[in-house]
């Protein structure tokens, strides 16, 4: 487990505010969830919770946090009636789980529906969302160890082995294979590591990092 980016005080809140986010998005407002969770990183409001910002994960509502989303993402104002209570719908699941796994695995809200989309984690709610977080974590974790890194998928399209990669970039061996098997998150590497790994695979930054 990484060291969160912000006390596990906050993430109850923090949760429950995706949760009703992105419930709103796609009950109340029929926006396709996918969709929304696009915006959703692209208006950087993903990125403030990740970097634990007490703005979003102390004094936000849901609505606000969808409301931001849209108006970041489209240019316009929007106007709305609050909508905080309601049953806890499948969809709030996967925004409040979500939430919890991008806080106890410090991996970024990207990367995590990358590895595995809006309509996969709406499928895991039937099975998991009556077990313990730490069985959701369990299988997110285990996705991961699944899927390729963009290290080793970039590293096999150049021709190299991980010994010949270590030797032209300079990066230790046992270095590039942690990073590979993802027991160490290239993500959060030094910057030089990253520059290194580029220049011999030639190929850009966001080629490698998820």
């Amino acid at each position: 487990m990484m060291i969160p980016a912000y006390s596990p005080l906050y993430l109850a809140k923090t949760s429950r505010a995706v949760g009703n986010m992105l419930h709103n998005a796609v009950l109340e407002f029929g926006i396709d969830g996918e969709d929304f969770l696009r915006r959703f990183i692209q208006s950087a409001v993903a990125e403030q919770i990740e970097n634990g910002n007490p703005k979003y994960i102390a004094g936000k509502s849901g609505m606000e946090l969808y409301l931001e989303v849209m108006e970041k993402t489209t240019g316009k104002t929007y106007h709305t009636e609050p909508v905080e209570s309601y049953d806890r719908s499948d969809v709030y699941w996967v925004g409040w789980m979500l939430t919890h796994y991008q806080w106890y695995s410090g991996r970024s809200f990207k990367s995590i529906l990358d590895t595995v989309p809006y309509m996969e984690l709406l499928g895991l709610y039937g099975t998991l969302h009556e077990a313990d977080i730490q069985k959701s974590y369990e299988v997110l974790d285990a996705h991961f160890k699944a899927s390729e890194s963009k290290l080793k998928t970039a590293r096999k399209h150049c021709g190299f082995t991980q010994e010949a990669l270590a030797k032209e970039s300079g990066v230790s061996l046992n270095t590039i294979r942690a990073y590979e098997r993802k027991s160490k998150d290239l993500n959060k590497a030094q910057i030089d590591i990253v520059v290194r790994l580029t220049k011999a695979l030639k190929c850009d930054v966001s080629d490698l990092l998820e």
